[in-house]
């Protein structure tokens, strides 16, 4: 099972759209049942990383993040969206 979390400025509002949006892309891959996702705000991100698989934030990546970190910015504009998928699949694949 890998922890994923999903930060955001508040921990509330544009990590729930992520997470739902990684949801689906996970279930729709063949992962359902393989992760756990957990939403906190980017200033519970760094000490929710020391025991996290895998960080994506709709912020800037901030300093101390002790887990892979992924940019989640392209699941709210669309843009290299494709990409960070990919990114996140690979990671699930490992």
């Amino acid at each position: 099972m890998k922890t994923i979390i999903v930060a955001c400025g508040s921990g509330v509002a544009t990590s729930t759209a992520v997470v739902a949006k990684i949801t689906d892309l996970l279930d729709s891959h063949g992962f359902n049942g393989e992760y756990q996702l957990q939403q906190c705000s980017i200033a519970e991100a760094v000490a929710k990383s020391k025991t996290a698989d895998l960080l994506i934030a709709t912020t800037a990546k901030p300093q101390g993040i002790e887990c892979p970190f992924i940019s989640g910015i392209p699941f709210l504009t669309g843009i290299g969206k494709a990409g960070v998928e990919q990114q996140i699949l690979d990671f699930m694949a490992k």
